[in-house]
């Protein structure tokens, strides 16, 4: 009988602890709920960029091609198979300059000085929004292309390779790198046939400084600084010759004809021109003529 008691007593506390347990005595783990579906976005078309080209105002200024302050003219061609190309974002930067104006048109103005020339680098980002037809844009997607231009002080540069080359034209003092023979090289450094305009107008500006460095000995000179003009594709204003740049210098020398032993002293302007390189993204000189304004002693001798 007792036995029976602890069997039922047994039955009873389980049965008890079974049903509280399925009424909430103990909570079963919670799972995630499921994950959205996953949409993706539809299939559009990267945008193109042709080209990005740099071009300033002046007539026949070559292209990528700017001087301190100036501004240019700066034009992307672009396409995109979905959105209109009015539509899409355009972002411009540079490593120098700023930028006026939005869209695939603006204008880049270059720095208000420049050290020495250097070349800037202009990106053009084109972002374009898209989503499923009748719906948000809530895509996006992005390309890039850069363009560079040759950034210049063109009066600076022509002005001081003028002023250099009368200077080592004056003194005909020889580097140790140079000899008798090959002098010319040296001070005609800044000449470059191919880059001029006229057919051997370097190799006759050759034949004057060896002529002045074989028959003359300087005394004294004197060479002052350059006026420098920048008409590209124009004519210098003495002798009718060809040039992009044109400089006048003050020039003064005193020199010797060893030839009859004859002292000189001449003064006058010499008009030096200049042209300029896209293929090396520099001025050359390309020719001198002296324009003689007073002479003691005899007429100018370099022409």
């Amino acid at each position: 009988m007792r036995f029976l008691t602890r069997t039922l007593i047994t039955a009873l506390v389980v049965g008890i602890g079974l049903f509280l347990q399925a009424c909430g005595g103990s909570t079963p783990p919670t799972q995630p709920p499921p994950p959205p579906p996953v949409i993706n976005p539809p299939q559009n078309a990267l945008p193109s960029i042709a080209t990005i080209t740099v071009q300033g105002r002046r007539p026949k200024q070559p292209a990528r091609f700017a001087d301190a302050r100036e501004a240019v003219d700066v034009t992307a061609t672009v396409t995109d198979a979905e959105t209109p190309v009015a539509e899409l974002i355009y972002q411009w930067s540079a490593t120098a300059g700023t930028f006026a104006g939005t869209g695939r048109t603006v204008a880049w103005t270059a720095p208000d000085s420049v050290a020495a020339p250097t070349t800037v680098t202009i990106t053009l980002k084109v972002v374009e929004q898209y989503g499923y037809p009748g719906q948000a844009k809530i895509y996006s997607q992005e390309v890039s292309a850069t363009q560079t231009l040759s950034l210049h002080d063109s009066v600076k540069e022509v002005g001081d390779m003028s002023r250099q080359f009368l200077i080592d034209f004056s003194t005909t003092q020889i580097p140790p790198a140079y000899t008798a023979a090959n002098y010319w090289a040296y001070i005609m450094r800044n000449f470059k046939a191919a880059a001029c305009p006229q057919p051997g107008e370097v190799a006759a500006e050759r034949e004057d400084v060896e002529r002045h460095y074989n028959n003359f000995t300087m005394h004294n000179y004197r060479v002052d600084p350059a006026s420098v003009t920048v008409n590209f594709g124009g004519v210098c204003a003495y002798a009718g010759v060809r040039g992009d740049a044109c400089a006048a210098v003050g020039t003064l020398w005193d020199s010797t004809d060893r030839r009859d032993n004859t002292r000189r002293t001449t003064t006058g302007i010499d008009h030096i021109s200049a042209s300029y390189s896209s293929a090396d993204s520099r001025w050359w000189l390309c020719s001198s003529y002296f324009q003689s304004t007073s002479a003691f002693g005899a007429s100018s001798y370099w022409q």
